[in-house]
C-alpha cells in the first residue's frame, strides 16, 4: 500500500525549501554588498594614496628649493663653508599640513672621497687610487676593493683583466665602463660587501665629471654646468684640484684629509678639533697649521719632507645633496637632490639630478 505525504508534511518540504532559497539569495546580496564595498574602500584608498603623494611631491619639491635657498645665501654671505653655517644645521621634523610632517638635512659633498675620480678620460688615475687604498685601510676594508672599484668604471679597453669575473658569472653581466651615477652601484662589483657598501657611503661620494658647467640664468635650467673660464682662472672657486674634486678641510673626516692629501691621520684629527673654532679660510691657513704642528712640506727642499699634497684641499664648497623627508601617517616620501654652487655671489645653485630613496 502506497502511502502518500499529508499535507501538513508538505507544507514543512515546501517551507524548507523556501528557506533555503531565502537563504541563498540573502548570501548572494551580502556578497555583492561586500563586493561593493571592497572596491569602494580600495577606490577611496587608492584617491587617498594618490592625494598623499601629490601632497608629499610638493612639499619635497619646497624643502628642495628652501635648501638650494640657503645654501644661496650662505655663498653669498661667507667666503667658506663649515658645518656651523646654516645650511649644515638639519631640519627637524616639522608639521606642515595636519598630519604631515616635514624634515631634511643637507651634505657637503665634498666632505667626502669623489670614487670618480680614479677614472679619468676612461683611464685608472693611479694617484687617486693609492688616495682611495689609504682610505680604505683607515676603514679596515680591503685594499684590493679599489682597483676593483677603478677597474669597474675604466673604459672597456682596460677591463681586460677582470672581465671574465662578470660575463663567466650567474647572472652575467659587463663592468659598467664609466663613473658611478650613484654609490649603490658599489654592490655590483665583484668581492664587495654590503657591509662595506654602508661603509663606504659615509666617506665616500660620486659626484659627476666632465659637464659643461654654464652660468644659470634661469633657476629651472637643471642644465649640467662645466667649468667657465673664470672659474678655471680662480683656484679657489674651482671644485677641481689636479684632476679630482677638492676636499673641504672645514668639512671632512680626518679619515678624508688624510687619504687626499697626505696630512699624517693624527695631524687630521687635530684639523678637526681645531677648525671648530677657527676654520681655515684660505690655503695659507692650511700651510700654517701643519707648519705649526711640525709638517714640513716636501717643496721646502729639506730633510724629512713630507709629500704633502695642499692643492687637493680647499676652505669652500661646491657640490652639495639636499636630504628632504615628509612624513604622513604610516607614509614616508624621501628626496636626494644634488645641486652645484657654481659661484658665491648670489646666483641659484643647479640641480645636477633627483631621485627618491
Amino acid at each position: 500500500m502506497v502511502k502518500y505525504p499529508t499535507k501538513h508534511q508538505l507544507c514543512k518540504k515546501n517551507t524548507g525549501a523556501a528557506l533555503i532559497t531565502v537563504l541563498v539569495i540573502v548570501f548572494m546580496i551580502m556578497a555583492i554588498i561586500t563586493n561593493i564595498t571592497v572596491e569602494n574602500y580600495r577606490t577611496i584608498r587608492r584617491l587617498s594614496n594618490q592625494k598623499v603623494q601629490a601632497q608629499a611631491q610638493s612639499i619635497l619639491t619646497a624643502a628642495t628649493s628652501f635648501g638650494r635657498g640657503l645654501l644661496l645665501t650662505s655663498g653669498a654671505t661667507s667666503k667658506i663653508d663649515t658645518l656651523s653655517d646654516i645650511w649644515a644645521l638639519p631640519i627637524p621634523k616639522s608639521s606642515i599640513l595636519d598630519d604631515i610632517q616635514m624634515s631634511g638635512s643637507i651634505i657637503d659633498e665634498q666632505s667626502k672621497f669623489n670614487i670618480n675620480d680614479m677614472v679619468s678620460n676612461g683611464m685608472i688615475n693611479k694617484t687617486v687610487v693609492t688616495q682611495f687604498t689609504t682610505l680604505l685601510s683607515y676603514l679596515n676594508i680591503p685594499t684590493s676593493i679599489a682597483y676593483s672599484i677603478a677597474s669597474y668604471m675604466a673604459s672597456p679597453q682596460y677591463e681586460q683583466e677582470i672581465m671574465d669575473q662578470y660575463t663567466t658569472g650567474a647572472p652575467a653581466y659587463r663592468p659598467s665602463g664609466r663613473p658611478l651615477i650613484d654609490l649603490s652601484e658599489l654592490i655590483l662589483i665583484k668581492g664587495m660587501q654590503p657591509l662595506w657598501v654602508y661603509k663606504l657611503s659615509q666617506y665616500v661620494t660620486a659626484i659627476p665629471q666632465n659637464f659643461d658647467y654654464k652660468n644659470e640664468s634661469s633657476t629651472t635650467n637643471q642644465s649640467f654646468p662645466a667649468v667657465s673660464s673664470s672659474t678655471k682662472n680662480n683656484p679657489q672657486q674651482s671644485p677641481m684640484g689636479n684632476g679630482s674634486i677638492l676636499v673641504n678641510i672645514n668639512t671632512a673626516s680626518a679619515e678624508v684629509i688624510s687619504a687626499k692629501s697626505g696630512i699624517p691621520l693624527p695631524v687630521a684629527q687635530r684639523i678637526i678639533t681645531t677648525r671648530i673654532s677657527t676654520p681655515f679660510q684660505s690655503g695659507s691657513d692650511i700651510t700654517n697649521f701643519l707648519t705649526s704642528n711640525g709638517i714640513i712640506m716636501s717643496q721646502n727642499s729639506v730633510q724629512g719632507a713630507q709629500n704633502i699634497q695642499i692643492s687637493t684641499l680647499t676652505t669652500s664648497s661646491q657640490y652639495f645633496t639636499i636630504h628632504a623627508v615628509v612624513n604622513s601617517g604610516d607614509y614616508e616620501f624621501k628626496l636626494v637632490t644634488l645641486v652645484f654652487r657654481q659661484t658665491r655671489s648670489g646666483k641659484w645653485p643647479q640641480i645636477l639630478w633627483q631621485h627618491i630613496e
